[in-house]
């Protein structure tokens, strides 16, 4: 049979031969960018694997004056040679109107295309623009580009708990939506790379608060890190690489502040035109970033558009935009540089581990091994030239600070009999420029170390303090002769149940409240914190940190879910020095579990994006009792598509036509889950024509290289549903040139 091209595939021909006279049309790549946030000319900043992943690409006219319309392309990605499942990719925003000069600081300038990539080293992506030719050109033999080898390295999911702070002489609690994930980590989620942030709430629920925080900066930021480093894990959670504080509003004089640079603790505010950019900025100072005044330098690109919400910023950030360590800024002026970018990718707390490869995708927190072991924290003024010791607190597993050889503190641990028998350095200045906008120095820091309890069958009986520089002491603290002594110790509901008396209440909801009455011989003030154990004392939870009132009210279910009557309730009691623990005998049954938390991170609810191209949906999910949550527990389905999938980051390319309810599920090991519902549209679109080999028509040439793909995937999988079938060879003879 004689195969002619249609009428309208010679019209088109023949319009195009006529634009030809007056302009002759010429499409080649100028450049490809392939980006998580930053990246630099040249594509040489690192990348990492399994990350939302952008690539941008520019089209030359080659000498045409004016923008051309109806312009699209197709990007091939490889990883070792193969081509990856998911492969092509089809633009989320074509066909564009391609400029004579395109800026990549305009969104619709570029050709935007979005996945999710393998662990590699060797990951090429190969662009043809105008792939089906359906602008007619002078010159098709010029309209592939590429960007080859490029390495996608392995990154360990980081843990990141947050801690709302009940700050009684602010207001109180700061808004759980606006601090949860997909709202209060948009920004960290946009430019600090690592597989991905289990960013939670943390188990210890949240933390009351009742001095002026401008004046117990410090002390906040200890008591965070004392959550981090011994209650979480005392209490049989893994510990968190970082833990944040969130404040009502913007109480604290700058914005924010960091225990150290590096470091693992930090606060900072909810100002809507500030959080979520003191939040990334206050975890610049924890990866090791000091402020600085310098400009991003190149566009950046929020890849999943985090910051769209509340602030409806857009996807690609200007040059002229700050670094995220530039410190004072809004939001909206605000994103990062190649320097601080870097730091989350090259820091060891992100590197992959045996037990986070790239294989399992679970949450890597920090080691969990420790020996028994003190607690001294304190207040560092630089000014006076000495420390402020809190209460030391007794840790059944420390984990053992090293010796900093930079520090400028030496911490000496005596024994009973003064004989020195431990020693290390701690440095107290690492983050002392404050972070608001005249980047003014802190005239106090925290000190926060952590020494072995025995050494060499010698318990710690004093320490002392020195300046590393002079050898002047700056704080001294001696263990006194008598212990505290518990008198008494009750709990009991906020409002008790009717007819049974207080000791006999065994079923602990709603609020509750502690009461104790202790002293001590030696006429030391005391302080206590409030432990409790939902497994009979296997773990313990600190309910309460630092407390000299006689009494603790708490929401019972805030708490895990105890098993049966295994809730138990301990006292620890300091001195200073000392510590006392006393336990109510009573076993309780506490809480009746709850679900798991889950949110959306992407897209954003009401996106709007064209057929073929992929969408990248990304959720958190943490539960109370599981914790992290691996990906078979997250599920994702469409009213009008069914289910799409599991996975907490799953890349969708055949979504159908319409306005989508979408319905992101997290289900618990007991069957409790948690459903997030929001809509996605997706538009009418001719991103594939069938002409598979691009010479101009659809004819028994397309249909040979569709049946030599039989059962595959590729450019004949015309359909996006992973596989080359007969729904697809249906599609390509309806679109059959005759």
């Amino acid at each position: 049979m004689i195969k002619f091209p249609s009428l309208l595939a010679v019209g088109t021909i023949a319009m195009g031969l006529f634009a030809s006279a007056a302009t002759a049309v010429d499409l080649t790549v100028s450049a490809i960018e392939v980006t998580q946030g930053f990246q630099a000319s040249g594509n040489t900043t690192a990348l990492v694997g399994f990350n939302p992943t952008s690539i941008r690409v520019k089209v030359a006219l080659n000498g045409q004056t004016t923008p051309q319309p109806g312009v699209d392309a197709l990007v091939r990605v490889y990883s070792n040679g193969v081509e990856i499942a998911g492969s092509p990719l089809y633009s989320t925003n074509g066909p564009i109107s391609a400029p004579v000069a395109p800026n990549s600081a305009n969104l619709n300038d570029t050709l935007n295309f979005y996945f999710v990539p393998p662990v590699g080293t060797d990951v090429d992506f190969v662009v043809a623009v105008n792939p089906f030719r359906t602008i007619v050109e002078t010159n098709y033999a010029n309209n592939a580009g590429s960007v080859l080898n490029r390495n996608f390295q392995c990154r360990k999911i980081v843990e990141l708990a947050y801690v709302p702070i009940n700050y009684t002489l602010g207001g109180g609690l700061p808004s759980a939506s606006m601090i949860q994930p997909g709202n209060g980590d948009n920004f960290v989620r946009g430019i600090y790379r690592v597989r991905d942030w289990n960013y939670h709430r943390s188990p210890l629920g949240n933390l009351n608060w009742t001095t002026d925080v401008n004046a117990s900066s410090t002390t906040l930021l200890n008591t965070l890190n004392d959550i981090r480093q011994n209650q979480i894990p005392a209490a049989g959670y893994t510990r968190p690489e970082f833990i944040y504080g969130w404040l009502l509003g913007n109480p604290y004089s700058g914005n924010g502040a960091a225990i150290g640079a590096p470091g693992a603790a930090a606060f900072g505010n909810t100002q809507l035109s500030k959080y979520q950019r003191t939040f990334a900025h206050e975890l610049g100072h924890l990866w090791g970033q000091q402020h600085n005044t310098t400009s991003i330098g190149t566009v950046g690109f929020d890849v999943e558009n985090h910051l769209r919400d509340p602030l409806s910023l857009p996807q690609p950030m200007p040059t002229t935009k700050k670094d995220i360590m530039y410190a004072g800024l809004d939001t909206i002026d605000a994103w990062v540089n190649q320097t601080t970018y870097l730091d989350a990718i090259n820091d060891s707390r992100s590197a992959c581990t045996a037990a986070s490869g790239e294989g399992d995708g679970g949450a890597g927190g920090a080691s969990d091994a420790g020996q028994p072991a003190i607690r001294f924290a304190g207040t560092h003024d630089h000014a006076q030239r000495r420390i402020t010791l809190q209460p030391a607190f007794d840790l059944v597993s420390g984990i053992i600070d090293v010796d900093d050889p930079t520090g400028n503190v030496w911490v000496e641990a005596y024994d009973k009999d003064g004989v020195l028998i431990h020693a290390l350095r701690k440095d107290t200045a690492r983050c002392r420029t404050q972070c608001d906008a005249q980047c003014t120095v802190h005239s106090k820091t925290s000190f926060y170390a952590v020494l072995p309890r025995f050494e060499d069958e010698g318990e710690i009986a004093s320490v002392t303090l020195r300046e590393v520089r002079t050898g002047e002491v700056l704080a001294e603290l001696d263990r006194s002769a008598h212990a505290p002594v518990v008198a008494s110790l009750t709990i009991a509901p906020m409002n008790p149940v009717i007819g049974k008396p207080r000791e006999i209440v065994d079923v602990l909801v709603d609020q509750v409240e502690l009461q104790w009455n202790a002293s001590d011989r030696d006429g030391d003030a005391l302080v206590a914190n409030l432990l409790y154990s939902p497994d009979c004392g296997d773990a313990w939870f600190a309910i309460a940190l630092d407390d000299a009132s006689g009494s603790i009210a708490f929401d019972a279910a805030s708490l895990p879910q105890s098993r049966a009557h295994e809730g138990k309730f301990r006292l620890r009691v300091s001195d200073g020095f000392n510590t006392t623990d006393a336990e109510l005998s009573q076993g309780f049954s506490v809480g009746g579990g709850a679900p798991p938390d889950v949110h959306l991170l992407s897209p954003n609810s009401g996106a709007v994006v064209a057929q073929g191209s992929s969408v990248i949906f990304h959720a958190s999910a943490w539960d109370m009792e599981d914790q992290y949550f691996n990906d078979g527990g997250v599920t994702w389905t469409s009213s009008i598509d069914g289910a799409l999938g599991t996975g907490r980051v799953l890349a969708k390319r055949n979504l159908s036509v319409g306005t989508h309810t979408m319905t992101l599920r997290g289900t618990d090991a007991s069957g409790l889950f948690t459903e997030v519902v929001f809509s996605l549209i997706v538009t009418a679109r001719d991103f594939n024509t069938g002409d598979l080999d691009a010479d101009g028509f659809t004819d028994a040439a397309d249909l040979a290289i569709l049946l030599s793909s039989w059962g595959g995937n590729g450019l004949a999988d015309l359909t996006l549903d992973g596989t080359v079938i007969a729904d697809d060879l249906a599609m390509l003879l309806s679109r059959w040139d005759y």
